[in-house]
């Protein structure tokens, strides 16, 4: 691993959920991308739940990071990507000068995620009638 890739860290932000293992699919993401890009990648919520992003910037600085590039894994451009998150990073800013940090761009419209919408619609398409799952908290189908 290269030094660059040690002066670096991604914060991947989502919001989060009270749901056991709904952050799991963030958290495979983060471990690809350690494994991709090597260096630091952490992930926080905003929901209160799991690590604060104060919390995981604290933590890349102490690591050793000198740029933090903090990547909001969101679709929409709402209210936490508005205002929300902006106001954290700039607070974040404030208690670290010495520490480049950069809002990245959040997830969005790519036409990668065209692709896998439509490989989403093709493994749909076998899965049960709703009116065949039991009657609890829908979960993942199985199968």
């Amino acid at each position: 691993m290269g030094e660059e890739a040690v002066m670096r860290a991604v914060i991947l932000i989502g919001h989060g959920s009270r749901a056991a293992g709904a952050d799991d699919d963030m958290e495979k993401i983060a471990a690809g991308l350690r494994a991709k890009l090597g260096g630091i990648v952490a992930t926080c919520r905003m929901s209160g739940h799991g690590i604060p992003f104060d919390e995981a910037f604290d933590q890349c600085v102490r690591q050793g990071a000198k740029s933090v590039i903090v990547l909001p894994y969101f679709l929409h451009f709402g209210v936490h990507l508005r205002e929300d998150i902006p106001e954290m990073i700039r607070k974040a800013a404030r208690r670290s000068p010495e520490v480049r940090l950069v809002l990245g761009r959040h997830l969005g419209y790519d036409d990668v995620l065209v692709t896998l919408v439509a490989k989403r619609i093709g493994e749909s398409e076998g899965l049960c009638d709703v009116r065949e799952l039991a009657p609890a908290l829908i979960d993942r189908c199985p199968g």
